[in-house]
């Protein structure tokens, strides 16, 4: 939302049609007015974000995973819901999905809350009406708007639902599974399946999904989505908000303006998962879970500090979330001449390998310069089906952000010609290599085995 004009405000805040025509266009302004006691802290660049997003749908699926404490829940579940029926949409049913039901509860008790004791809320937009049903879903009704707001938890059948002639028409899923729903493979498989018939199926081509959650597990309905949608399998949109993005800039500088704030933030949230391989604040806070460990050959010092982020989408690089295990290592020449260099994840989507594939493309190339020979010896990478657990190290000129191994998110695009910044050794193998070719005193070595390979 533009910032209003001084005489705007204090029109808004006096003239009531003045307040009502605002808040109907606009889900931000709805939630600045009517729900300021929730807000404490200046909105950043991606809650404006959400809010643009719910004023106008551009798909059936919007799928939201965002750091802990982001404020995903308030804007996009109790505003929401609330401005998706008062505002312009005039949402007639909609049904808040939870993993259980005293969630389930919680969101019921808060949007009734508003209805009851908000004062600018009732004089302004109500009357409203709460009720509890018998048969245990919580629901609210608004006889103004002929509109019901429905709380229930998961794996409940509702597919037939309907509130006098209207099919669900907003259907928010918050927090949908926890750590407990990753046990075994046919609980996955069931909520899955309950999701994909149950939620995606359900409604009309006007109903509106929206799906909000934190990073849990690979095998998570929100990761599902992510690379259902990434790969065009289905119509969607998907947004990741890590508390920091690949270059240690804070998404919410309103919140926590500096490093200290952040580091203040990651001691309070000890511990890593079972197996030692990250930090959950790795995984709440910057949508990582990932164990890929980079060779030092490959890597240079992590320079850039936690620092605040701009007021924009395009001031970030944001790979989140990433899940995958594996390695990334590079061996230079050996005394025979041989080099090597190895990229493997067992899940491609988990991790950003788009830069490790420009390095991979311009080894090759250069070790065929070398030896044309080499043509038919570089073959795409098999994916690895384990990864041995190590246990997690705390090396100690490293940022704390990088317990469990370096990582350093190389730029989109990278030429052969500037792999000097990627590893020195790297860099100086190759344009010793590319002089000599120029040079014409370079000649690629006899095609015979020798002990590395070559």
């Amino acid at each position: 939302m533009k910032e209003l004009s001084p005489e705007l405000k204090q029109a808004i805040i006096n003239d009531v049609a003045v307040r009502k025509a605002l808040v109907y266009e606009n889900h931000e302004a709805f939630c600045r007015i009517y729900l300021q006691r929730h807000i404490t802290y200046e909105f950043a660049w991606f809650h404006k974000e959400m809010f643009r997003i719910t004023e106008e749908y551009q798909h059936k699926l919007n799928v939201f995973m965002a750091f802990r404490g982001s404020g995903k829940s308030t804007i996009l579940n109790l505003s929401n819901a609330l401005w998706s029926i008062l505002g312009k949409h005039q949402k007639k049913f909609i049904v808040i999905m939870s993993k259980t039901r005293v969630q389930s509860q919680s969101h019921f008790n808060s949007i009734k809350q508003e209805l009851e004791e908000n004062e600018l809320l009732k004089n302004d937009l109500g009357p409203f009406q709460a009720s509890k049903e018998d048969w245990g879903a919580f629901t609210i009704e608004i006889p103004k708007y002929g509109a019901k707001i429905m709380c229930i938890g998961a794996l409940q059948n509702i597919r037939g639902l309907k509130y006098r002639n209207h099919r669900p028409d907003l259907i928010i899923c918050d927090d949908m599974e926890d750590m407990t729903s990753f046990q075994d493979g046919k609980q996955i498989r069931l909520f899955h399946d309950w999701f994909m018939g149950e939620i995606w199926s359900i409604g009309s081509e006007k109903t509106n999904i929206v799906v909000l959650g934190n990073l849990l597990h690979p095998s998570s309905i929100m990761i599902t989505l992510y690379k259902g949608i990434k790969h065009g399998e289905m119509p969607g949109l998907f947004k990741a908000y890590p508390l920091l993005d690949d270059r240690n800039r804070i998404l919410w500088p309103q919140r926590y303006p500096d490093a200290k704030s952040i580091k203040d933030l990651e001691k309070s949230v000890p511990g890593t998962d079972r197996f030692g391989l990250y930090t959950i604040f790795s995984r709440e806070y910057l949508l990582d879970m990932s164990t890929v460990s980079v060779d030092y050959y490959m890597e240079e010092k992590h320079d850039e500090s936690i620092h605040p982020g701009g007021d924009k989408a395009s001031d970030f690089e944001i790979s989140a979330p990433m899940w995958a295990h594996g390695q990334i290592w590079y061996i230079p020449g050996q005394d025979d001449g041989h080099c090597d260099f190895s990229m493997s994840l067992d899940d491609e989507d988990g991790y950003n390998s788009q830069p490790w594939k420009h390095v991979e493309e311009a080894f090759k190339e250069m070790m065929i310069l070398k030896n044309p020979a080499n043509a038919n010896k570089y073959k795409p990478p098999e994916k690895i089906e384990n990864i041995a657990y190590v246990n997690m190290k705390d090396y100690p000129d490293l940022p704390i952000r990088y317990r469990c191994w370096y990582r350093y998110n190389r730029p989109k695009e990278l030429k052969p010609s500037e792999f000097e910044k990627i590893g020195k050794k790297f860099g100086d193998e190759y344009r010793k290599v590319s002089e000599a070719i120029k040079n014409g005193t370079h000649k690629p070595p006899e095609n015979k085995l020798q002990s590395f390979g070559i």
